[in-house]
């Protein structure tokens, strides 16, 4: 594989503070945004009277949502130069909606206010990305990007046993009480963000879209990011059905298996981090996601117990793909695109995470469970052999 070197971007700044409370913001926002989920039951099914297509569409219409907004946000915050406040409206925007869901008393109206707050939500969270890319240290950049990676699976991860624990003892709109208290106090944070200072004012449209046809390997992070979260669709999907299958019928062993997988790869995000700024971010990218696939092939053969070993191996092979991917969109997009290029990469995740359920069912349904894994891996792979034939071909850069 040819070597690719990045020279730093000029206008970057040698300071390396305020990465803090990106990673902060960023946690705050994937937390909320899964706090809901072990209450989700009670509260649309037992209290709304829905059935559990409205569950499954709350989830959905906020990924439709992500979809469309997130590089509408991107573009606008490049178009005006401003991050910031953006990240508070976005913030404010989500507190209020969760608390009119305290207010809700049909599944419809639910559902149209869910697509407005994840319209909101998407602005936030997306923007605050796209600040901490404006600002690390060229050299210390992988390390900040391990952190941030950490931050959002940290969330993600930690929000839903919270929002169990919530609406055991205070109710089913418990969580969305504290998501709405949560995301105020984010709105509030987010008014001590440092100042973009890389971003041009008033850069115009067609500026924004030169710099992104200018920099076209943007699109080889972004085309991993998409294979990436297709297959986290498929597998949310199709493993916990597996796992039934296998005799785990306990919703707490089924959190086990899926802790064997998540610790590994919010703790190994920043020595992954590190890692990049020995190897650069290509090489694990590539050679991740090719083992990453390869592993995956082989969940649907094995049992209980080989698979403790399986998912403690996805785990950490999935914590050196994520800081690549945005490291490369970092890079690659100028300092007035960049917010553009981050809504693109979000909205590539978006995307392939809503896909994947679809396929997974389909494969599922129509085949059974080792096939469906057979296949998520393979897409990995094939994006692997793909992403470093590409590679091959280009020109070192100077």
């Amino acid at each position: 594989m040819g070597q690719v070197t990045f020279p730093p971007p000029a206008g970057w700044s040698p300071s390396d503070r305020g990465i803090a409370l990106p990673c902060a913001l960023l946690f705050g926002a994937m937390f909320n945004l899964t706090l809901v989920v072990a209450g989700l039951k009670e509260f649309v099914l037992d209290e709304l009277g829905g059935t559990v297509a409205d569950a499954t569409l709350f989830f959905s219409v906020e990924t439709f949502a992500y979809i469309l907004f997130a590089p509408l946000w991107g573009l606008m915050s490049d178009r005006s130069g401003r991050r910031k406040v953006f990240i508070v409206t976005g913030f404010l925007a989500s507190s209020a909606i969760y608390a009119l869901y305290r207010t809700v008393d049909s599944v419809p109206v639910l559902l149209g206010l869910r697509f407005v707050q994840g319209a909101f939500s998407v602005m936030g969270w997306s923007l605050v990305m796209a600040v901490a890319f404006d600002h690390p240290r060229w050299g210390r950049q992988g390390r900040y990007l391990g952190l941030i990676g950490a931050s959002l699976i940290f969330g993600v991860a930690m929000g839903a046993p919270i929002g169990g624990y919530l609406t055991r003892w205070l109710g089913a709109r418990a969580p969305v009480s504290a998501a709405a208290v949560l995301f105020a106090l984010l709105a509030v944070a987010s008014l001590a963000l440092p100042k973009a200072a890389e971003i041009r004012r008033g850069a115009r449209f067609r500026e924004i879209a030169a710099a992104l046809r200018a920099a076209p390997r943007i699109a080889l992070p972004m085309a991993f990011h998409f294979v990436d979260r297709l297959a986290v669709g498929l597998f949310v999907v199709v493993f916990p059905l597996y796992l039934d299958g296998l005799g785990a019928s306990d919703p707490a062993v089924r959190g086990r298996y899926l802790a064997l997988f998540l610790l590994p790869f919010a703790l190994l995000q920043y020595p992954a981090g590190r890692m990049m700024e020995r190897t650069g971010p290509l090489p694990p990218l590539l050679w991740g996601s090719a083992g990453y696939g390869l592993l995956l092939t082989t969940v649907g053969f094995a049992d209980r117990l080989l698979l403790w070993p399986i998912m403690i191996g996805l785990g950490v092979l999935a914590s050196v793909m994520f800081p690549p991917a945005i490291l490369l969109v970092s890079r690659w997009s100028a300092p007035e695109s960049r917010g553009s290029a981050v809504g693109g990469f979000n909205l590539a995740g978006s995307f392939g995470f809503a896909l994947g359920p679809l396929l997974g069912g389909w494969v599922y349904a129509n085949w059974g469970f080792a096939p469906a894994f057979v296949l998520c891996g393979a897409i990995e792979i094939v994006a692997a052999a793909v992403g470093w034939w590409v590679v091959r071909r280009w020109p070192a850069e100077t």
